[in-house]
């Protein structure tokens, strides 16, 4: 980029030493004296006139008032005996002193930035601007100002600053008691002063008229036009680009749509399966059941029959003993018959439970067996069913997998077209730029309005002889080994709500010295 003083160097000897004139005069102390001594003189020719008219012979001495627009023609007649690098270098002088910059060697990119910066608080606007647009906004401004009060300017010179300050101090002193202005009055003696705030506006003031000359002289603006930037095209040509960046984002808003359709059978295809699943878990649990219905029915025959065989035999020795009692010839033999008999009872009786369980229990296995085969028809039907659907989607899957493939091929291609011809005039035009290409794959995203946007900014970091004096801070990226390293970065939105941020890394290179890492349209 541009600073202030590749314009400020095209300005004549004599505008040179009208602006630091201005600069070195034009301090708060230089201005605040008059107005005191104003204030100071008027006192005393009223104490003189009194003091005459009472008869009393001293005369107190009225103050020299010295004008700052006096201090400023002697501070040129001083000037003028410098040569152009003289000068030059006091103006690099000044600005160091009233920016406070504290870096050891700063650039003059460094100290023009700072100047731009204060410059552009004079005004409320968007903060996210290169320093580039923040001249031609404060000349934009500036020269507003100039055409709006021309009759107050000398020369086009802006002594209106100068007027409007004065006001502004004269009106901070007349609303202070006599305390305050007798301290301020010897703080002035000795040069300190608190108002900070006019102090601030004065050097805001001297910069913005200082930005305003560089930029007029170096022809009216410090950022590139669009004609200068690789990306820009003539009206035809351009039709022709955004024909293909709109066929571009038809093919991949239809491929978005594929993905979305594919990943939505996709779902549906798990859900089938998982539902068929399902199924045929309760189908094999009915098979099962069934089965098991049928071996316990079978079980329970078997165990039918020995019952069977045992309750005739029980049947025939309740009998036996019967015909036994009645033919008992004695008492204690009738008991020990009595009690056979019992024992049988008991036994026939808990042999007919027994029978009587496994009718039951035959039963139950039955109405299982008929549940289970009702089961199994209605889930082998609702099988077949979803096996189908299932089939038939994962048949559609697989045209819109094939469909969605072609048109990622497509898509690839056309960015990858895209891509390298972006890449290709980069590498051409930002021949002190190293891009890392891999990392910036998401400018095949951006339109060709955008593409300016970006590229101005880039211009600017490439034109600029400290690039690391633009930056706004550091930020945690990784390079292209996967490992931490911290890159520098610039945020900057447009009228058009675009914004972008890029994260570069400066390098120790002479050709290249600066790396391209990143671009990003979220701060």
């Amino acid at each position: 980029m541009p600073n202030i003083f590749d314009g400020l160097k095209r300005i004549s000897d004599d505008e040179m030493i009208e602006q630091l004139a201005l600069l070195e005069t034009m301090n708060i102390t230089n201005i605040s004296k008059p107005v005191i001594q104003k204030a100071k003189k008027k006192t005393i020719s009223i104490i003189n006139f009194l003091g005459n008219k009472l008869g009393k012979g001293s005369v107190l001495q009225e103050p020299e008032v010295k004008e700052i627009w006096t201090l400023i023609e002697e501070k040129k007649e001083e000037l003028r005996g410098c040569n152009r690098e003289e000068l030059d270098e006091r103006l690099n002088k000044v600005l160091l002193e009233k920016t406070k910059n504290d870096t050891d060697n700063p650039t003059e990119d460094l100290i023009s930035m700072e100047v731009i910066d204060g410059a552009f608080k004079l005004y409320k606007t968007n903060q996210y601007l290169t320093p580039s647009q923040k001249a031609d906004y404060i000349y934009i401004k500036y020269h507003e100002k100039l055409s709006g009060k021309a009759k107050e300017y000398i020369n086009e010179m802006p002594f209106v600053d100068l007027q409007e300050t004065t006001q502004d101090i004269e009106e901070i002193i007349n609303n202070m008691d006599d305390k305050q202005k007798k301290e301020f009055v010897q703080s002035i003696e000795v040069e300190k002063f608190t108002l900070l705030n006019v102090w601030k506006k004065i050097d805001r003031q001297h910069f913005a008229r200082l930005v305003w000359m560089a930029v007029k002289a170096y022809g009216g603006r410090f950022t590139p036009k669009e004609e200068l930037l690789p990306s820009f095209v003539e009206n035809e040509k351009e039709v022709e680009i955004e024909q293909k960046n709109s066929e571009l984002k038809k093919s991949k808003r239809e491929l978005f749509e594929l993905k979305n359709k594919m990943e939505s059978c996709k779902n549906k295809l798990t859900t089938i399966e998982s539902n068929l699943k399902k199924e045929n878990i309760v189908l094999n649990n009915a098979i099962r059941s069934r089965k098991q219905a049928e071996e316990d029915l079978i079980d329970l025959g078997k165990i039918d029959n020995k019952l069977e065989t045992v309750k005739k035999n029980n049947e025939e020795q309740l009998n036996q003993i019967k015909d036994q009692m009645e033919k008992a010839a004695v008492l204690e033999e009738y008991d020990v018959l009595m009690e056979e008999y019992k024992k049988a009872k008991f036994d026939s009786i808990d042999i007919n439970n027994k029978l009587s369980d496994i009718v039951l229990e035959g039963t139950f296995k039955r109405e299982l067996i008929e549940d289970n085969i009702k089961t199994i028809g209605t889930k082998e039907e609702s099988i077949k069913k979803i096996a189908d659907e299932f089939q038939q989607l994962k048949n559609d899957t697989s045209v819109l997998i094939e469909e969605y493939n072609e048109k990622q091929k497509e898509v690839h291609t056309m960015e990858e077209i895209k891509r390298n011809e972006i890449f290709e005039r980069w590498s051409k035009f930002f021949i002190k730029f190293i891009f890392e290409f891999k990392a910036l794959n998401n400018v095949v995203d951006f339109s060709t309005k955008e593409l300016l946007h970006i590229e101005e900014c880039l211009y600017e970091i490439h034109a600029s002889k400290d690039p690391e004096a633009l930056s706004i801070g550091l930020i945690e990226g990784r390079n292209s080994k996967n490992e931490k390293e911290d890159y520098h970065y610039i945020d900057v939105s447009y009228p058009d709500k675009f914004q972008i941020e890029i994260h570069y890394r400066v390098l120790k290179n002479e050709e290249k010295n600066v790396q391209i890492v990143g671009i990003t349209t979220e701060f």
